[in-house]
């Protein structure tokens, strides 16, 4: 039977396309082919030749091979059939009843007594069906409890990627609203001493105008006394006599030498003198500093965080925040880069630091001893 099936592909199958004919045409070398094949053949060598003898064809169109066309459709009908059910040995057209284990394939009782499976562990079909098939369901539960652990591992991670985006948008603002206290302090500041430079120039403006005004005053009656003095010594010598007393008491310069006094510039050094350091140090005096800060991605899921991770407050429902590994539970919270060792003074009472972990950090600022929590 399997002899037949092969002799009979063999016969149908189309030199060109190696595959079974479809609608074969009959040259007169004897050899047939697809008509399309037959075609796109003739077309790409530009000669009307037998694609396997080279034999030149003459007519115009070459003659249906009906006989051919029949069996073929058989023959093709017959292995869509054996391809649908799958249920045949292709080497030897037997229906498959055994299973070889070690190959892990079916076998027809053929191909049992055959060399390749001889010594091969061979069992009925149906029993390896029964076996395989409660592996297979096994496999399947553990699949359906992998996707369901995937997709419990998808939610919490869309969980995540949700709170990314909330945090950073907090995050923005807390830092915005931090900068912004700066910003308001350095802008008062900045105005203050401008104020301050601008009213000492204003001062020193106008008592240096005062100077300048009675200097200008002296100037003008220095020069009065110069004209009227060379005007009388341009008299002749009785004239000049006569009033030589009022004369020579008044060429005498009686007027004291005027004096700049000191402290007339602006203070430079004390308005621009280490300004960077004197701004910074005054705002190191309104700035807050806490030792201890808290880390709200390992805050415990009843736990708020709150003014600028420095306390924590204890709620009756759970917060929404994804599970992670770093997250507690029980009401604990950890320290972000605290003391692992040592003492903190908090409030003026000195409190024992335990590695890392802080737990209800309102204790520590009422100044509770953390050491019965050890």
């Amino acid at each position: 039977m399997a002899t037949n099936a092969l002799q009979s592909g063999a016969d149908c199958t189309c030199p060109v396309c190696c595959d079974i004919f479809t609608d074969p045409v009959l040259l007169l070398c004897g050899h047939s082919f697809c008509q399309h094949c037959l075609q796109e053949w003739w077309r790409q060598s530009t000669q009307r030749t037998c694609p396997v003898c080279k034999e030149i064809f003459h007519m115009t169109r070459p003659p249906r091979n009906l006989a051919l066309r029949n069996l073929s459709d058989s023959l093709r009908q017959e292995r869509n059939k054996s391809a649908g059910s799958n249920e045949f040995c292709s080497l030897h057209g037997e229906k498959f009843k055994l299973f070889c284990q070690d190959d892990q394939q079916p076998i027809c009782l053929v191909c049992r007594d055959a060399k390749a499976h001889k010594k091969h562990n061979i069992v009925p079909i149906n029993e390896a069906a029964e076996e395989y098939r409660a592996k297979v369901r096994l496999n399947l539960l553990n699949l359906k409890s992998k996707q369901g652990s995937y997709e419990t591992v998808k939610q919490n991670w869309d969980k995540i990627a949700k709170r990314i985006h909330f945090q950073a948008q907090q995050t923005e603002k807390t830092i915005r609203d931090e900068f912004q206290k700066l910003y308001q302090f350095l802008r008062a500041e900045e105005a203050g001493r401008i104020d301050a430079c601008r009213k000492e120039a204003k001062c020193k403006s106008d008592a240096m105008n005062v100077r300048l005004v009675n200097l200008t005053a002296g100037i003008s009656e220095f020069k009065k006394k110069i004209k009227t003095i060379e005007d009388e010594m341009r008299t002749d010598d009785i004239s000049f006599m006569l009033n030589v007393k009022k004369t020579l008491k008044r060429s005498l310069c009686t007027q004291p030498e005027p004096e700049t006094p000191t402290g007339t510039l602006i203070d430079e050094a004390k308005h621009i003198g280490n300004l960077q350091f004197s701004v910074w140090n005054k705002m190191a005096a309104i700035v807050q500093y806490t030792p201890v800060t808290l880390d709200p991605n390992t805050s415990s899921y009843n736990l708020t965080v709150l003014d600028n991770l420095t306390k924590s407050r204890e709620t009756t429902n759970s917060q929404p925040v994804p599970d992670t590994p770093e997250r507690l539970e029980w009401s604990d919270i950890l320290g972000y880069q605290g003391f692992n060792s040592g003492c903190v003074d908090l409030e003026k009472s000195t409190m024992k630091v335990f590695p890392l972990r802080v737990a209800l950090i309102n204790h520590l600022e009422t100044g509770e001893n953390l050491e019965s929590r050890k």
